[in-house]
């Protein structure tokens, strides 16, 4: 699995693991979880990002991401 497909993977777990809807970048659990992440994963945050934009899973809110209706139901399906 290269570094983006790590990271959008991890974005939706953190999204279903805190059972939210909206994500900073900057403050709350989902800052916490890219403190760990390593130089590759970090240069792989915002190509991951725009990817799930792309696929229309999220949307951008300034420094937020927020799960789309697509998205909502993506997280919920998986365990």
């Amino acid at each position: 699995m290269d570094a983006k497909e790590h990271v959008k993977r991890a974005l939706l777990h953190v999204f279903r693991i805190y059972k939210v809807h909206t994500l900073s970048l900057h403050v709350g659990p989902l800052e916490v979880h890219i403190r760990g992440y390593n130089k590759r994963w970090k240069e792989a945050l915002q190509p991951a990002i725009d990817e799930l934009v792309t696929e229309g899973l999220v949307e951008r809110q300034g420094s937020k991401m927020a799960l789309t209706e697509k998205g909502k139901e993506e997280v919920a399906s998986r365990p």
